[in-house]
């Protein structure tokens, strides 16, 4: 069934990006940061620059505009697992 709505042209799109598994991407980073010799449990703050500049290389830079961004970091509902950006 097909219904005309009057409309005619490009609409825009409300967009928000959700990336699962943050917290398996950390763990990664963390993993990769020790082989490079790199102690983050001794300076935390190391891992969290790292973990932000990765990932807005690898995947906020793909995304056009600047959409709302979700980071789900466990399957655990708990309102302290979704990051806002």
């Amino acid at each position: 069934m097909r219904v005309d709505t009057g409309y005619k042209g490009i609409f825009l799109v409300p967009l928000i990006a959700v990336f699962t598994k943050y917290d398996q991407f950390r763990r990664e980073i963390n993993f990769r940061l020790d082989d490079e010799g790199l102690d983050t449990s001794t300076d935390p703050a190391l891992l969290s620059i790292e973990v932000e500049r990765i990932f807005g290389e690898q995947y906020l830079a793909r995304l056009t505009g600047s959409p709302p961004v979700v980071r789900l970091e466990s399957e655990n509902l708990s309102t302290s697992d979704y990051v806002w950006h």
